[in-house]
């Protein structure tokens, strides 16, 4: 049995309560992950092209309100 099937028989084992522990930690593990790797983009200026062609393209009326 690999880790991830050992991960998930563990939480099949789990109250409502500790599953319910388990999410909001996992989800402010995954926010702080995905910030960390948006840093990095912003930081390697990996997003300025897509931000230009955005910008680019709200200019030419291409974009809808939210």
């Amino acid at each position: 049995m690999n880790l991830l099937e050992q991960i998930q028989s563990k939480i099949y084992e789990l109250t409502k309560e500790e599953r319910a522990r388990l999410r909001e930690w996992f989800d402010e593990f995954d926010g702080d992950s995905w910030d960390k790797d948006f840093d990095a983009y912003v930081k390697q200026r990996k997003l300025e092209a897509e931000a230009s062609k955005a910008r680019q393209e709200h200019s030419d009326g291409k974009s809808t309100p939210l």
